[in-house]
C-alpha cells in the first residue's frame, strides 16, 4: 500500500494544515495550581451575567456585544487589513439587506455588552437541548419587543419569584431580568436562571471552577466558551454502563484531561487573533511532547514551507501508552479483529520506540509549482535500525519511486529525492529564518513546544490562479498553534498573525 501520494494538492495540503490546527485546538489546555479563586472582573465571562446562568451548565458561550470595546475595534481593524472594507459597515448592510431587518430598531437594543448561549443538558425521552441565550442587552425590553413582534403566535404570561415571563404558544419563554433579555427553551430554564439571580441558587459565576478557569484567561475578549466535557458527553450519549465500549481516554491517561472543565477564549490584538484555553485535568502522558525546545528542523526546511508540524519524544509517550496502560493490548486487538496481523502493531511500536528527539513534517510547493512537496523527519540514534524499520513501513513508496529514504547524521528523512536534497543541504533560507514564520512565532507568550504553523497566504496564493498578482513579499497570514509546559502546567496558544502593508 503506498504511503505518500504522487501527487499531493494545495487544497489537499490545505484541508491537512487546517485539520492539525483544528485537533490541536480541540486539546488546548492549562494545569491550574489550586489555590484562592477571586470572581473575575472583566472582559467577555464576568459578571453580571454569568450570575445568570445556573451552576450545572455544561456549555456557556459568551460573546461580546459591545462593538465599541476594544476588543472588537482591534478585529474590524485586522479584517481591514485583510483587505475588507468597513467590516461593520458591510455586517450592517448585509443585516438590513433586503428591508427586512432594521438596524436601529431592531439590532441596536440587543448590543452593548454581551449574548451568551449556555445549555444545561438534553431532555432524556426526546434529546432535545435544556438552555437559553441571555442579552445583557442596551434596551432588554425593547430586544424583548422585537421578538414579539417578528413572531405571529400568542403567549401566556406567568410569574416566578416577582419576575413576569411569557411563554411562547409555538415554543421558547420570554423575560426581561432587570438589563437582561432571556430567551429560554423552557419554564423550568427561566426559573432556575430567576433563582440564580437571586441568588437561592449558586451561579455560574459562583463556580470555583469557572472562576479558574475565567481569572487563567483574564483580560478583554470576543468570546469566552465555558465547557464541562464530561458533562456535555453524559448527557448527550445517554449510554448504559453495560452497553459502553473500552473508556479508550482513560486507557490512555486522558480521561482526566477531557472529563473535567475547560474555557477558551478568543483575542484580538495589533496584528493577530489569538486563542487560548485551559483544561482542569491532568494531561497524562502527553506531558512528554510538550517540553520547551528550539526546533532543530525549521532550520532545515526551505522558507516556503507552507505547512510544519514538530514534536519531541513521541518515544516516551508509546512508552507509557504500551507499557503502563492497557493501551498497547486494545490497539493490538482492535488490528487482529480488524484482520490484521499482531505484527503490523509490533512493527509501528519499535519505530516509534526510535523516536525519542524531535519528530516534524513538511509541506511546500516544488519551484515548478508542480507537485507539492511532502517530507518527513525524525532525529535517531540507532540509524540502521531506523532504516530497517522504516523501508518496512514506507516499503510500498519506496518501491515505487514515490519517496527514498536517507538515514545519517542522526536524522532520517523520507520524501521526494528533491525534497530530501532541499532538506540534506540546508544552503538557502530556511523557515527558521523566515520574517512570516519569524513574525507568526513572535505573537505566541509562551516558548515553543510542540506546534504546527502554516502559512496561508502562501497555500492560498501556490493552489489558486486568481492569485498570481499577490504580492507574497508584502503580505503575511500565518496560523499557530502551540502546546508547551511551563511553570508547571501545560499552556496551549493559538495565534493567526495577520502582517503586511
Amino acid at each position: 500500500m503506498s504511503i505518500l501520494p504522487r501527487r499531493t494538492s494545495t487544497r489537499l495540503a490545505l484541508v491537512v494544515g487546517v485539520v492539525v490546527a483544528v485537533a490541536a485546538i480541540v486539546v488546548l489546555s492549562f494545569v491550574l495550581r489550586d489555590g484562592d479563586v477571586p470572581a473575575p472582573t472583566d472582559g467577555i465571562g464576568d459578571l453580571p451575567t454569568a450570575h445568570l446562568v445556573p451552576e450545572d451548565v455544561a456549555l456557556y458561550v459568551g460573546l461580546s456585544t459591545d462593538l465599541d470595546a476594544k476588543s472588537w475595534l482591534g478585529a474590524f481593524a485586522l479584517l481591514e487589513r485583510l483587505g475588507v472594507e468597513d467590516p461593520l459597515g458591510k455586517v450592517r448592510e448585509g443585516l438590513e439587506g433586503e428591508g427586512e431587518v432594521d438596524w436601529d430598531d431592531e439590532v441596536e437594543p440587543f448590543l452593548g455588552g454581551a449574548a451568551v448561549l449556555f445549555l444545561s443538558g438534553f431532555d432524556a425521552q426526546d434529546g432535545e437541548p435544556s438552555g437559553a441565550v441571555i442579552f445583557h442587552a442596551r434596551d432588554a425590553s425593547a430586544a424583548e419587543a422585537v421578538i414579539l413582534s417578528r413572531r405571529s403566535d400568542s403567549f401566556v404570561e406567568r410569574e416566578y419569584r416577582d419576575i413576569p415571563y411569557k411563554v411562547m404558544e409555538e415554543g421558547g419563554v420570554l423575560a426581561v431580568i432587570g438589563d437582561h433579555f432571556v430567551y429560554a427553551v423552557d419554564e423550568m430554564t427561566v426559573r432556575a436562571i430567576v433563582d440564580a439571580s437571586l441568588g437561592e441558587t449558586r451561579s455560574l459565576a459562583g463556580s470555583a471552577d469557572f472562576r479558574r478557569l475565567r481569572n487563567a484567561l483574564d483580560g478583554e475578549a470576543l468570546a469566552f466558551v465555558y465547557v464541562h466535557p464530561g458533562s456535555l458527553m453524559d448527557e448527550a450519549l445517554d449510554t448504559p454502563p453495560e452497553e459502553a465500549g473500552p473508556d479508550v481516554l482513560s486507557i490512555i491517561g486522558l480521561g482526566d484531561l477531557f472529563s473535567a472543565p475547560m474555557g477558551v477564549v478568543v483575542r484580538s490584538g495589533e496584528s493577530a487573533f489569538r486563542v487560548e484555553a485551559v483544561m482542569l485535568g491532568d494531561p497524562g502522558p502527553i506531558v512528554r511532547l510538550l517540553r520547551p525546545r528550539e526546533s532543530r528542523f525549521a532550520r532545515l526546511v526551505p522558507a516556503e514551507t507552507a505547512i510544519f508540524v514538530s514534536t519531541y519524544d513521541v518515544a516516551g509517550v508509546v512508552d507509557d501508552f504500551f507499557g503502563s496502560s492497557g493501551f498497547g493490548q486494545l490497539l493490538r486487538d482492535a488490528v487482529v479483529d480488524g484482520g490484521g496481523e499482531e505484527g503490523e502493531i509490533a512493527r509501528i511500536e519499535d519505530l516509534l520506540s526510535l523516536l525519542d528527539g524531535e519528530v516534524a513534517f513538511a509541506i511546500w510547493t516544488s519551484d515548478d509549482g508542480e507537485p507539492t512537496e511532502i517530507v518527513l523527519l525524525a532525529e535517531v540514534d540507532d540509524e540502521d535500525r531506523a532504516r530497517d524499520l522504516l523501508e518496512e513501513v514506507f516499503g510500498d513508496s519506496l518501491a515505487e519511486g514515490e519517496a527514498i529514504l536517507s538515514v545519517e547524521d542522526g536524522i532520517a528523512v523520507i520524501g521526494s529525492r528533491a525534497a530530501t536534497e532541499i532538506v540534506r543541504a540546508a544552503n538557502g533560507p530556511t523557515l527558521a529564518g523566515s520574517e512570516r514564520y519569524a513574525a507568526t512565532v513572535a505573537e505566541l507568550d509562551a516558548p515553543l513546544a510542540s506546534f504546527a504553523y502554516i502559512d496561508i497566504w502562501r497555500l492560498i496564493a501556490s493552489g489558486e490562479d486568481d492569485f498570481d498578482d499577490l504580492d507574497l513579499d508584502g503580505d503575511a497570514l500565518g496560523l499557530i498553534v502551540n502546546l508547551v509546559w511551563e511553570d508547571d502546567r501545560v499552556q496551549v496558544e493559538a495565534a493567526l498573525s495577520i502582517s503586511g502593508d
